[in-house]
């Protein structure tokens, strides 16, 4: 077992359950531009690869011109309903308390930008404060670059080999390993019909929020008993 002093989350299908308001809001632009309606679990899968890829989804044959249109007004919607059904997926409640009744460094890096990582983050309550949080846009660079995972840890004050990174897209294993991290693919995540998680050589996978609770139960000395 490796010493793992710090938790660090991807955001968006790894710590929170996003899917459903954002599958809200690229409804509504559907409405809005008279598109058809999307199935949820169609959105899901590519929730991941972020709001260019949602809107390329919803109206695959708009130029790049009605394409910045329809993501402009997409994320309007959704930073005014960021909040409605977000939630930290079921399972993962333990290990937010273990890694608060343990005071582990923890902390979020994501490819979403600050102005709607930190709406959201304003509606969520967590058992202790994340001690970093870096954004797509806080550096020059984002995932899979190492830097902002780097920062992540310097910011936790904890070496990079002893931070664990959890992420549900390749190019989150990407950059754990870039930075030497120890990885875990969140497998119940938004993952495409083409992702094989078991490809991105991440050193653990978990197939539910609730092994990364059973995960951390057995890694921390003082074990959450309820």
């Amino acid at each position: 077992m490796h010493k793992i002093d710090c938790i660090l989350f991807d955001l968006d299908g790894t710590l929170l359950d996003t899917s459903y308001d954002f599958a809200y809001a690229l409804n509504k632009t559907c409405k809005a531009f008279q598109q058809p309606r999307l199935n949820y679990q169609n959105i899901r899968k590519v929730v991941s690869q972020g709001g260019l890829a949602m809107i390329q989804l919803a109206f695959p044959n708009a130029t790049d011109k009605e394409i910045d249109e329809r993501k402009e007004y997409f994320l309007e919607v959704y930073f005014e309903h960021i909040s409605l059904h977000t939630q930290l997926f079921p399972g993962l409640e333990k290990a937010m308390n273990l890694i608060a009744k343990n005071q582990t460094p923890w902390g979020i890096v994501t490819n979403k930008p600050t102005w709607l990582t930190e709406k959201l983050l304003q509606a969520i309550e967590f058992p202790s404060e994340p001690k970093t949080i870096v954004c797509g846009d806080t550096l020059a660079v984002n995932k899979p670059n190492r830097e902002p995972l780097d920062l992540a840890a310097k910011e936790c004050g904890i070496d990079n080999k002893h931070c664990l990174y959890l992420g549900d897209h390749p190019r989150d294993i990407e950059a754990g390993v870039n930075a030497n991290m120890l990885t875990g693919a969140a497998m119940y995540g938004y993952l495409s019909d083409t992702d094989a998680a078991k490809n991105w050589h991440a050193n653990y996978q978990f197939e539910t929020p609730y092994e990364i609770s059973q995960f951390l139960n057995t890694c921390f000395k003082e074990p959450l008993n309820n």
